[in-house]
């Protein structure tokens, strides 16, 4: 029984013709992550909250889009600079 299952892992393997341990192709060239932007508020101007500008790859109706995110990330130790806004509502991805 156990030459059985040896046998049909073996032939799945060839059926696959390992191009299931293959690395995964590279994913096509979207736009480039920016650089890390920091905002605190006009209550909180202490609290810094840094984000960086991102792209979100999605497909529509056909066509692979990419949609501008905010992904936050920690605040460094002393950021370059802050940007002082009303709220943290106010950053949109098309700001950033």
């Amino acid at each position: 029984m156990r030459k059985a299952a040896l046998l049909s892992v073996s032939l799945l393997v060839a059926a696959l013709g390992c191009t299931a341990f293959s690395p995964a192709p590279e994913p096509q060239a979207g736009p480039r992550e920016s650089a890390v932007r920091c905002y605190a508020t006009h209550r909180s101007p202490d609290a810094t909250v840094c984000y960086r500008h991102s792209w979100k790859a999605e497909y529509r109706h056909g066509d692979m889009v990419y949609v501008p995110t905010l992904v936050q990330v920690p605040a460094p130790a002393r950021p370059t600079s802050v940007t002082i806004v009303d709220s943290l509502d106010d950053i949109h991805p098309s700001e950033a």
